[in-house]
């Protein structure tokens, strides 16, 4: 047959192209069979962390370099810490495998490790007793040349879109068959196989099918969403993740929401989790500037509901969120059903009192549903009000539900903002909604909110907790941009050099067992979106990669085109520690 003659002089002439994506190594180990495991991708080799490293892990290393198995599976840099990035993180092998690469973990670059969990392995010191000569990493490559030579073939793919010519593509059903990704193309019976694609991804057919052989393929902006659907449709799982992903790329050129709205409709109907997820991620951080837009009405009740159920969800303060809730209801014409079920989703604790009195006559939804409104604002007064040992028992409340917890307030009374340098601070002054800054000290733009110092250090005074009782109990904060190891030092923080820069959040004045704090850092690109969010975590925040991934700090969420955040903002989140007070 012409299939195996041609397989076989690619695989003939094809020569090694040196190191690939997945190979591995030790490195700093006294002898050869041990050292800290370093794995290459992108160009560069870098680092594994120890979350989830076991002997199974370490075997598949070891095989790998020829050795029989491994003996120890080390962590906490047992060879010392590496340099570069921290490639994989909770690796969990079967292992069968031939690589790390092809074990389950959180993905390349995903890691929030630090190059002192670097993992390491000791290896049985005797190898195998075959020597191998490996050109595999020629084989996609020829396989895509044989797709592409359309000949020795035994079956058609008829590719067909309403308004425009047919496209067919002659197949290999022995390849297609070891791609189980294909399985859609070569499970059915006859020679023929047709698929039906809408017009605008008939030109994305051909790279489509190709990958199939070659397992690699070229994924754009342009035709990210023609690629999805097609994985999506013909069951190419590992694509249509990732095409899912590169989705993040594309939410933040659109900041009418329309785009997030529609790919998020899009999401449901291609029953798409992981897209669908990252819509909602993008509409719960920017949920301030989504409720200004032209879209807002447009939202549907169950996004809305989804949005509404999340802690992370950066609003200026719950009083805001109820306000807008109020002029989505109204423009909309949303039925009363669905909006009992939104306005159960508003934490009225997190409203002040004097808030709390005001909502009878400022709102329309306090009119058409009174006494929803009265229950609700009856339970944020009892919180108010009454101390912590009695609330309880007080009905028998819950203060770990989520009406007790803050979300991501980031008005002036929880939150603060600090730009990269003064310089910076003072020409991004004026950047456009949702997020603006004053001048120092302590005043307010045009939008009522604080901007960040002149520095990038900025000092600020909040409640120690919503409830009413601690009106008159503040808590001094200093939130600092910190962008070398000295800085870090100069703060009273340790820091090491590869985890640079950070965040640093300190706190002092008046303390209570009682309360804990789940501090959170947004990054803003631009001053036009928030493009990630972390965890204060002993008094630091990581700044992930705000584009570039190939660095040792995991990417941003959503990248920030710019390169780099403009300006980052503190949230201050307080909440009652029931457990350390006997309180269940």
């Amino acid at each position: 047959m012409a299939l195996p003659r041609l397989l076989w002089v690619w695989l003939l002439v094809a020569g090694t192209q040196g190191v690939r994506d997945g190979d591995m190594r030790l490195a700093n180990g006294d002898a050869p069979n041990e050292g800290r495991v370093e794995i290459f991708y992108g160009g560069q080799w870098g680092t594994v962390c120890d979350n989830l490293w076991d002997l199974v892990d370490a075997s598949v290393v070891c095989r790998a370099l020829g050795f029989e198995n491994a003996t120890e599976a080390l962590g906490r840099a047992a060879f010392g810490p590496g340099t570069g990035p921290i490639m994989l993180d909770e690796v969990q092998c079967s292992g069968t495998e031939s690589s790390l690469a092809n074990c389950s973990s959180l993905g390349w670059l995903r890691s929030k490790c630090r190059h002192n969990q670097d993992a390491g392995v000791i290896c049985s010191n005797e190898t195998g007793g075959a020597h191998t000569l490996d050109l595999s990493g020629a084989l996609p490559a020829a396989l895509a040349q044989i797709f592409d030579s359309q000949r020795g073939c035994d079956l058609t793919v008829a590719v067909k879109a309403d308004g425009a010519e047919p496209l067919s593509l002659c197949a290999h059903s022995l390849i297609l068959t070891s791609n189980p990704e294909a399985q859609a193309l070569w499970s059915e019976p006859g020679s023929t196989v047709t698929m039906e694609v809408d017009a605008e991804c008939l030109p994305v057919a051909t790279d489509f099918i190709r990958y199939f052989y070659s397992r690699r393929i070229d994924v754009s902006l342009p035709n990210v969403k023609c690629l999805h659907k097609l994985a999506s449709v013909f069951g190419a799982q590992q694509l249509q993740a990732y095409c899912a992903g590169l989705f993040a790329f594309l939410l933040p050129e659109d900041l009418s929401f329309q785009t997030a709205l529609d790919l998020h409709a899009y999401a449901l109907a291609m029953q798409d989790p992981t897209l669908e997820e990252l819509c909602v991620q993008f509409l719960a951080w920017n949920f301030e500037a989504l409720t200004g837009a032209e879209a807002w009405p447009r939202v549907p009740t169950a996004l809305l509901r989804a949005l509404l159920s999340r802690s992370e969800l950066a609003v200026p303060s719950e009083l805001a969120l109820l306000t807008a809730l109020d002029a989505w209801s109204r423009e909309k014409g949303a039925a009363p059903g669905d909006v009992e079920g939104l306005v159960r989703e508003v934490r009225f604790p997190m409203i002040p009192p004097e808030d709390l009195f005001q909502l009878q006559s400022n709102l329309s939804l306090y009119r058409s549903h009174r006494a929803l409104f009265q229950e609700q604002t009856l339970q944020a007064l009892e919180f108010h009000t009454v101390p912590l040992p009695l609330l309880a028992q007080l009905r028998g409340l819950n203060l770990s539900q989520d009406a007790y917890q803050p979300r991501l307030y980031t008005s002036p009374t929880w939150s603060w903002a600090v730009a990269r340098s003064s310089r910076e601070s003072s020409r991004r002054s004026y950047d456009s909604y949702p997020y603006r800054y004053g001048s120092y000290p302590n005043q307010y733009d045009s939008y009522g909110r604080y901007g960040p110092t002149s520095a990038p250090t900025g000092y600020f005074k909040t409640p120690q907790h919503p409830s009413f009782l601690f009106r008159t109990s503040r808590v001094s904060w200093t939130l600092a941009y910190l962008p070398t190891v000295q800085s870090c030092w100069n703060y009273g923080f340790s820091c090491s050099s590869d985890e640079m820069p950070v965040l640093g959040l300190s706190k002092s004045g008046s303390s209570d067992p009682t309360i804990g704090y789940e501090n959170k850092a947004l990054m803003l690109c631009g001053g036009r979106f928030v493009a990630d969010v972390t965890a204060f975590e002993g008094g630091k925040a990581e700044i992930p990669s705000a584009l570039n991934a190939n660095s040792s700090r995991r990417a941003s969420f959503f990248p920030c085109p710019a390169g780099s955040f403009s300006s980052f903002r503190g949230v201050i989140r307080p909440f009652y520690l029931t457990n350390s007070s006997g309180v269940d």
